[in-house]
């Protein structure tokens, strides 16, 4: 895939469009929204487990929510349909009209880790039954969200920001995950 050099993009960033397009496509909700929305679940969730996003991109905050970096993801997504990798089906979606992502080909899973496979396969399942509002007042409700501007990058360290009290049942997982942690060094609590 010819992409300037200003646009440069791994195997797993274009697999990952193509694989999250061919999981989502009879969901009668996805559309353009949910395939951004589930890029940025997927790296973040990824960077929570795993110390790095699955993609090259960033996400910047917009009207809707997060999305992928525009400048770079439009240009890879368009260069994905002119190739005849993704074919760009309008549809009809009560009061407005979806852009529906269909890869025209199998999406190449070996350019990803088994971990990451489960984890997007995580990521697809949660959005069974969401639509594009509910994926996006989801993502309002971080405290990283709430605090930035329009257009800025939102952190993949910010996700899970809250301003809500942590809960009993948290400090406990909290406590287990940093004694698990230190155990795994040869350390104690």
């Amino acid at each position: 895939m010819g992409l300037s050099a200003k646009h440069t993009v791994s195997k797993k960033t274009i697999e990952l469009i193509i694989y999250l397009a061919s999981k989502l496509k009879e969901n009668p909700t996805y559309g353009k929204v949910l395939l951004e929305k589930s890029l940025y679940f997927c790296d973040c969730m990824s960077y929570l487990k795993f110390g790095k996003p699955i993609t090259d991109f960033k996400y910047i905050k917009q009207e809707f929510g997060p999305t992928p970096e525009p400048g770079k993801y439009l240009n890879i997504r368009d260069k994905l349909v002119s190739n005849g990798e993704l074919d760009v089906q309008k549809e009809q979606y009560y009061n407005t009209i979806q852009n529906r992502y269909i890869p025209t080909r199998s999406a190449d899973v070996m350019v990803f880790d088994k971990e990451e496979i489960v984890l997007i396969d995580e990521v697809i399942n949660w959005f069974a039954d969401q639509n594009a509002t509910d994926i996006s007042n989801f993502t309002h409700d971080s405290l990283a969200w709430k605090t930035v501007d329009k257009n800025e990058d939102l952190p993949f360290f910010t996700f899970l920001l809250t301003s809500q009290q942590p809960t009993q049942k948290d400090r406990e997982a909290s406590l287990k995950t940093i004694e698990k942690y230190l155990a795994s060094n040869g350390e104690k609590a």
